[in-house]
C-alpha cells in the first residue's frame, strides 16, 4: 500500500500530509496539515470530508491539535508522529501487520472497510478480530474445512478455521495442547464462533464409527447448555450467562475421542428475577411448548405470563430464535447425551417445581411480625408432587429455620419477606444443581477417560461487562476478564520482549499497562474476595461493613476509588476502564449452600435427579469444616464454600490449564447495539478495541519479529537444503548463508531488519520463514514422489505378478475347456457315424426281409396257378369220361401232342360247364394274382429306393470313417502329449519336493529381531527368523504374524498334535500397541512356540526363505535332531541319487498306433 503523503525526516510534517485527528463523533476525522508550529509540539491542520461523501458539519474547520497527544492516543512509538492516513483497497487488508501506517484509526479503518464488504473477519499477526456481522454469510461451508486445513493461511480469506486448523495441526505437530481463547463483550458472538471453530475440529479430526457418534454427541451439547445456560438479554437474544471451557479430547493419531466441558459462574439470580425487555432460561419458555396434558401433569396451566419468574420476559421479542424448534434440539440433544425418559421427566419436574414454587405468596399472621402463613398452599401441594417429597414438610421448611447451637437444635419462624427470599434461594439453588449435574452427565457422556493424548481447548466465557448498576456478578466477570488480559498480556506482550532481551536481539521496547495491580487488588491476600469470605463468617456482617473494610484495607492502592457519595460504592480502575460497583447483596449472592433442613428435605426426594444431586458428598463435607474440624454452621445455613472463593479457585485452575497450551486468540467485536447488519459505530468499537489490547498487540507484533525457531531445530530442519559447504556449520553461520543464498541482496550480519540470529534461537521477519518452508517443502515433496514411484512400483509389481498367475491359470482353464469341446464334438461325430452304421445295417436286413416276402408271394402264387390247372384238367377228365359214358365207345385214340400242349389246350378251352367250387377258386386265385402283382411293384419301388439311399449312405460311410480315423489318430496324439507332459511335471514336482527334503533340512529356528513396517498406511511388526539348515547353515529371513498363524494352522489341520505340546501364539489384536517391552513379550512367547514346534514328534512343516528356497523340517518318532543332521550330512549326492528317469513316463505315439 502507498502512502498520501510522508513524515519527513527527525518527525516532522510536511505542509500537506494527509492525517488524522480526534473528533467527538467520529472517533477520528481525516485532517490535511496546513503548517506546524513554532513550538514543534503542535500543528494547524483542517478537517476533511469522510471518504463516503456524507456531509459533516465540522468538513473545512481548521484548529490546532497537539501532536504528542494525539500521537499517544493513536498508539504511534514516537510522540512526534502524528497518525498518517494510508491508501487502502476497496476490502482493506487481510493482515492489519502489513499496513505502512499502523495505529488505532488505521485498524478502525480497515475494520469498516471490511465490515461493509460483508467480510467480518481480519487478522492481527496472530490474532484475529471478528466483527459480528448480525447475520448468518455464506462463509461456513463444509467445502471450506479440508482448505483451510491443507493450504497456507495468507491464501485465504480470514477466517476462525485458520485458527482451528492451525491449532489442530500444531497438536499433530508438537504433541502440545491447544487453546483458542475467544473473548469479547456480551452480543459480540463469542458462543457462535466457538461453535464454528468446534464444528470445523470435530469434522477434520474424524475417528471412524465411533468418532462420528463423539463428533455427534460434542455438537448436541452445545443446543443443551445454550437451552439451560442461555438467555435473552438487551444487548444480545442468546447470551451465554455462564462461562463455558471445552476440552476436544484427541488420541495420538489426531482422532475426536471425547469432549471435557467445565462452566464457570452461571448467573442464578436470573431464576428468580429479570429487569425490562430480558427473559429466563430459555428452558423456562421452552417447557411452554409442550403438549397440554403433558402441562397438566407439570401444573402447569396457561402460558408464561402467568407465571411471575417469567412474565417479565414473556413477551420480549427474539430474533431467529423460536421456542417450539428448541424445544425439540434439546430433547434430541437429551437423547443423544444418553439421558433416560425418566431422567427427562425428573428434570422438566425440577423446572415446572421453580416455576411453581415462585407463585408460592406469604402473608403476615395479623399483628405478629415475626409470623407468616402460606396463602396458596395448593401451589406448595403442587410444588410438593413435582419434587416428590412431603407437602407439609416442605411447608414447614418455607416457613422455619432450624437453628444449632451446641447440642441442642430449635425452630426459628420467618416473617413474608425472609420466606420469600428463602423460597427464591430455593429456587436459584435447585436450578443451579440441576445445571451442574446437567453438566455433569454430558461429560459423563462425551469425556473419554482413556486414550486421550493431547486436546484443544475452546474458551467462551462472558465479556467485560459495565452497567449503570454494577454488583457482585459484574465484579467475577470482571475479575475473569482481568486474568485473561493478563495471559494475553503475557503472551503477546512480556514473554516475547523479555525473550528478546534475553537473547541479546535491540527491539524499541513497547509500553503496556500490566493488569497485575487490579489482580492483587481483588484475589490478594487481603484482596476484595479474601475480606468477602471473612465478611460471611461474621454473624454481624453487612453490605455496608464488607464495602468499608475493602475501603479501609485498600486505601493506599491506585486501582480502587471509595465513592463520596454512597458509601456502598466503590470504583475500580480495570485495564477495560472505570466500573463502579454496588456492594448491595454481595454477602447474600456469595453464599453458596442452602438450609440445612431443606437440603435434607430434598436429598429424600423420590426424584432420582433431586435426591442425586442434593446428597451431600466428602467433599462438600469438607468443605464445611473449620479450622477446629466441626461443621461451622451460620444461621441454619452451612457456609464451608463460597461463590467468589469457589471462582477463584475455578479460574486459578483454568489459567493453570490454559498456560501449559499454546494459546490463539479470538476478540469478538460488537459494531453496534441495535443488532444492526449495517451500522458501525466507530466509539463503541474503538472502546472495545482499547480494551482488548489490540493496538499494542499489532505494533509489536510490527516491531519484531513474528517467527522463531530455536539454532538447533533450524539446523535440522533445514539442512536439507542447505548446500553441502554448510551442513557441519555452526547454526548462525548456516542462517546467514542459507538467507544469502535465498536472498542475494539481503544482508549476511547476524542483526538485520529481515532475520536475527540470538543465542539460542533465530528470528525471522514475516514471510521470511515462510519461503524457507517452501523450498524445503519443494525437497521433500521431491523426494516424497520418489519415494511413492517406488512404492507404486512395487505394488504394480507384485499385482501384475498376480495377474500373470491368474492369466496362467485362465489360459490353463481355457485350453481344457477347448480340449473338452473338441472331445465332446469328436465324440458326436462318432456317435452319429455309428448312427447311420446302425442304420444302413437295419436297411440292409429290411431289404432281406422285402426279398424274402416277394419271393415268398411269388412261391405262392405258383402253387395258386399249379392248383387252378389240376382243377381245370380235372374237370376236363371228368366232362371227358361223362362224355364218353354217354356216347358210343370208340377205339381209342392215341394222343402224341405234348403233355403241355394239352395243358394249354384245356386252359384255352372256352367251352364246358364249370363247378361253382372251381369257379370260386379260379377268382380267389385271380384276386391273389392282383394282389401279389401289385406288392411286387411297391417291393421293387421300395427296393430302388432303398438301393439309392444305401448308395450314399455308403458315400458318407466312406467319409466319415476317413474323418473318424483322422481325428482319432490327432485326438490320441494329443491326449498321450498331455498325459506325457502332466506325469513328466508331477515327476519334476516329486523330484523338487524330494531333493529339498533331502539337501535343506530344518534343524531349529528362533526369532532373534524385531521391526516396525508400514503398508498401505497401516503398521505391522516383522519378526527376524534365525534358520539352523543341514546343508546351508544359518539362515536368516523376515516373516509377519501370519507365518506364525500359518504354521499353527498347519500343525493344528495335518499332523493332529494335542495342544499341550504346542503353546498357543500369542492373540493377534494385542499387537496393535507396538510398544517396546510389548514386543518383546512376544517375540518370547513366538520363540517357546517355535522351540515347541521344532521339538515335536510326528510333525513336518517347512519356513519358506526366498522364491526358490523352502527349508523342510521333518521328524520320525524317536529321532534327533543330531541324528537327523548327522544323517543328512553324510548323504551323497542326493539330487543325483533322487533323479528319476523321464523315459518310464514318456508315451511314444508309434506304439499307440500299432494297437
Amino acid at each position: 500500500m502507498a502512502e498520501d503523503a510522508a513524515a519527513a525526516p527527525g518527525g516532522m510534517l510536511d505542509d500537506g500530509a494527509m492525517v488524522w485527528v480526534p473528533h467527538d463523533e467520529q472517533v477520528w476525522k481525516k485532517a490535511v496539515v496546513v503548517r506546524r508550529m513554532d513550538d514543534d509540539v503542535s500543528a494547524e491542520v483542517r478537517l476533511q470530508p469522510n471518504d463516503d461523501g456524507e456531509w459533516d458539519k465540522d468538513d473545512g474547520l481548521q484548529k490546532v491539535v497537539n501532536i504528542r497527544d494525539i500521537a499517544r492516543l493513536a498508539g504511534e512509538v514516537s510522540d512526534e508522529a502524528m497518525p498518517i492516513c494510508n491508501v487502502f483497497e476497496a476490502d482493506g487488508a487481510n493482515d492489519m501487520c502489513t499496513l505502512n501506517h499502523l495505529h488505532e484509526p488505521a485498524v478502525l479503518k480497515n475494520l469498516e472497510l471490511r465490515f461493509a464488504k460483508k467480510m467480518p473477519y481480519t487478522y492481527t499477526g496472530a490474532i484475529c478480530i471478528a466483527v459480528n456481522p448480525y447475520q448468518w454469510l455464506d462463509l461456513y461451508g463444509r467445502e471450506l474445512y479440508q482448505q483451510y486445513l491443507e493450504q497456507p493461511r495468507d491464501s485465504l480469506p480470514p477466517h476462525p478455521f485458520a485458527l482451528s486448523a492451525a491449532a489442530y495441526m500444531g497438536m499433530k505437530r508438537t504433541h502440545v495442547d491447544q487453546s483458542i481463547l475467544v473473548s469479547g463483550e456480551s452480543g459480540a458472538g463469542k458462543t457462535e464462533t466457538v461453535k464454528i471453530m468446534m464444528n470445523h475440529l470435530a469434522s477434520i479430526s474424524g475417528g471412524g464409527t465411533h468418532g462420528t457418534k463423539v463428533i455427534d454427541q460434542v455438537l448436541k451439547s452445545n443446543p443443551l447448555l445454550e437451552s439451560f445456560g442461555n438467555a435473552k438479554t438487551k444487548r444480545n437474544d442468546n447470551s451465554s450467562r455462564f462461562g463455558k471451557f471445552a476440552q476436544l479430547q484427541f488420541d495420538s493419531l489426531g482422532s475426536l475421542v471425547g469432549c471435557l466441558c467445565e462452566t464457570y459462574l452461571l448467573e442464578k439470580s436470573r431464576v428468580v428475577g429479570q429487569t425490562e425487555g430480558e427473559r429466563n432460561y430459555h428452558v423456562f419458555h421452552q417447557i411452554f411448548c409442550l403438549p397440554e396434558d403433558r402441562k397438566a401433569e407439570l401444573k402447569l396451566s396457561g402460558d408464561a405470563t402467568n407465571y411471575k419468574y417469567v412474565a417479565e420476559g414473556a413477551e420480549a421479542e427474539l430474533t431467529g430464535i423460536d421456542d417450539v424448534q428448541c424445544l425439540k434440539e434439546t430433547q434430541d440433544a437429551l437423547n443423544t447425551i444418553g439421558i433416560s425418559t425418566e431422567e427427562q421427566n425428573a428434570i422438566f419436574e425440577i423446572v415446572a417445581a421453580i416455576l411453581n414454587l415462585g407463585e408460592v405468596e406469604f402473608e403476615q399472621n395479623g399483628n405478629d411480625s415475626e409470623k407468616c402463613h402460606v396463602s396458596n398452599e395448593d401451589i406448595v401441594d403442587n410444588v410438593g408432587a413435582l419434587l416428590r417429597t412431603e407437602s407439609a414438610a416442605l411447608h414447614s421448611t418455607l416457613l422455619e429455620r432450624s437453628i444449632t447451637a451446641g447440642s441442642e437444635s430449635y425452630t426459628i419462624p420467618l416473617n413474608a419477606e425472609q420466606a420469600s427470599d428463602l423460597r427464591d434461594a430455593l429456587a436459584k439453588g435447585m436450578y443451579t444443581q440441576l445445571f451442574d449435574w446437567l453438566v455433569h452427565r454430558i461429560n459423563k457422556a462425551i469425556c473419554s477417560t482413556n486414550n486421550v493424548k493431547t486436546h484443544i481447548g475452546l474458551l467462551d466465557i462472558f465479556g467485560f461487562e459495565s452497567f449503570d448498576q454494577n454488583g457482585f456478578e459484574q465484579l467475577c466477570i470482571n475479575y475473569a476478564n482481568e486474568k485473561l488480559q493478563q495471559k494475553f498480556n503475557s503472551d503477546v506482550f512480556k514473554d516475547v520482549q523479555q525473550e528478546y532481551v534475553d537473547e541479546g536481539i535491540p527491539l524499541t521496547l513497547v509500553t503496556f499497562e500490566d493488569n497485575q495491580p487490579i489482580l492483587d487488588l481483588i484475589e490478594g491476600r487481603m484482596g476484595i474476595v479474601s475480606l468477602l469470605n471473612e465478611e460471611v463468617l461474621r454473624p454481624q456482617a453487612t453490605d455496608n461493613t464488607f464495602v468499608s473494610k475493602v475501603l479501609d484495607a485498600c486505601s493506599d492502592h491506585p486501582s480502587i476509588e471509595k465513592n463520596r457519595i454512597n458509601p456502598l460504592e466503590f470504583t475500580i480502575h480495570h485495564y477495560a476502564g472505570d466500573v463502579t460497583y454496588n456492594g448491595t447483596g454481595f454477602l447474600e449472592k456469595n453464599k453458596d449452600t442452602l438450609p440445612t433442613d431443606m437440603v435434607q428435605l430434598l436429598s429424600g426426594s423420590q426424584n432420582g435427579v433431586i435426591s442425586g444431586i442434593f446428597t451431600p458428598t466428602q467433599k462438600n463435607k469438607r468443605n464445611s469444616r473449620g479450622k477446629n474440624g466441626k461443621e461451622v454452621r451460620q444461621k441454619g445455613f452451612l457456609v464451608g464454600n463460597t461463590i467468589a472463593g469457589a471462582f477463584r479457585k475455578q479460574l486459578s485452575e483454568l489459567m493453570e490449564t490454559i498456560n501449559k497450551t499454546s494459546s490463539q486468540y479470538v476478540r469478538c467485536i460488537k459494531p453496534n447495539a441495535n443488532k444492526s447488519a449495517v451500522e458501525f459505530n466507530r466509539v463503541m468499537i474503538v472502546e472495545q478495541l482499547r480494551c482488548a489490547g489490540v493496538i499494542a498487540a499489532i505494533r509489536i507484533s510490527r516491531a519484531a519479529f513474528p517467527n522463531r525457531l530455536p539454532l538447533v531445530e533450524f539446523q535440522q530442519r533445514f539442512q536439507i537444503i542447505c548446500p553441502s559447504a554448510l551442513r557441519d556449520a555452526e547454526p548462525s553461520d548456516m542462517v546467514a548463508g542459507l538467507l544469502k543464498e535465498l536472498i542475494p541482496d539481503m544482508a549476511t550480519n547476524m542483526q538485520n531488519t529481515k532475520f536475527a540470529v540470538g543465542k539460542t534461537k533465530v528470528y525471522f521477519s514475516s514471510g521470511l520463514l515462510q519461503r524457507l518452508e517452501d523450498r524445503r517443502n519443494v525437497i521433500l515433496k521431491d523426494h516424497a514422489i520418489l519415494i511413492q514411484k517406488t512404492m507404486h512400483g512395487y505394488v504394480h509389481r507384485k499385482r501384475f505378478l498376480r495377474q500373470r498367475t491368474a492369466v496362467v491359470k485362465i489360459q490353463s482353464f481355457t485350453r481344457s475347456g477347448l480340449q473338452a469341446r473338441r472331445y465332446r464334438k469328436v465324440r458326436a461325430g462318432i456317435i452319429k457315424l455309428q448312427a447311420f452304421q446302425r442304420g444302413r445295417k437295419q436297411r440292409y436286413l429290411y431289404s432281406l426281409l422285402l426279398e424274402r416276402v416277394r419271393q415268398e408271394r411269388l412261391r405262392e402264387q405258383e402253387r395258386l396257378r399249379k392248383i387252378a390247372q389240376e382243377e381245370a384238367a380235372e374237370r376236363l377228365r371228368q366232362k371227358s369220361m361223362e362224355e364218353r359214358d354217354h356216347s358210343d365207345p370208340q377205339p381209342p385214340v392215341e394222343d402224341w401232342s405234348d403233355e403241355s400242349d394239352k395243358e394249354d389246350d384245356i386252359e384255352e378251352s372256352p367251352s364246358g360247364p364249370v363247378s361253382p367250387r372251381t369257379l370260386r377258386a379260379l377268382t380267389e386265385a385271380a384276386s391273389k394274382v392282383a394282389e401279389a402283382e401289385s406288392a411286387a411293384r411297391d417291393a421293387k419301388s421300395a427296393a430302388e429306393a432303398a438301393l439309392e439311399l444305401n448308395r450314399e449312405l455308403v458315400a458318407q460311410n466312406d467319409r466319415l470313417r476317413s474323418t473318424l480315423s483322422s481325428n482319432v489318430a490327432e485326438y490320441a496324439d494329443a491326449e498321450l502329449l498331455r498325459e506325457n507332459e502332466r506325469l513328466k511335471q508331477q515327476v519334476l514336482q516329486l523330484q523338487t519336493k524330494l531333493v529339498r527334503s533331502q539337501e535343506v533340512s530344518l534343524i531349529s529356528a528362533k526369532v532373534v529381531d524385531s521391526r516396525i513396517t508400514y503398508r498401505e498406511g497401516r503398521q505391522f511388526v516383522e519378526y527376524k527368523l534365525q534358520i539352523e539348515t543341514n546343508t546351508r547353515g544359518t539362515l536368516y529371513v523376515w516373516h509377519r504374524y501370519s507365518t506364525f498363524r500359518n504354521l499353527a494352522a498347519t500343525l493344528q489341520t495335518k499332523n493332529g498334535y494335542k495342544r499341550k505340546e504346542i503353546p498357543e501364539l500369542p492373540n493377534k489384536q494385542l499387537f496393535g500397541n507396538f510398544s517396546e517391552k510389548i514386543i518383546q513379550d512376544r517375540v518370547a512367547k513366538l520363540n517357546q512356540f517355535l522351540e515347541a514346534a521344532t521339538n515335536a514328534e510326528y510333525l513336518q512343516w517347512g519356513i519358506r526363505v526366498d522364491q526358490d528356497t523352502c527349508v523342510y523340517k521333518r521328524r520320525v518318532k524317536n529321532a534327533s535332531r543330531e541324528s537327523i543332521s548327522t544323517a543328512s550330512t553324510h548323504s551323497s549326492s542326493p539330487r543325483s541319487s533322487s533323479r528319476l528317469s523321464m523315459k518310464s513316463f514318456s508315451f511314444r505315439r508309434g506304439s499307440t498306433a500299432g494297437n
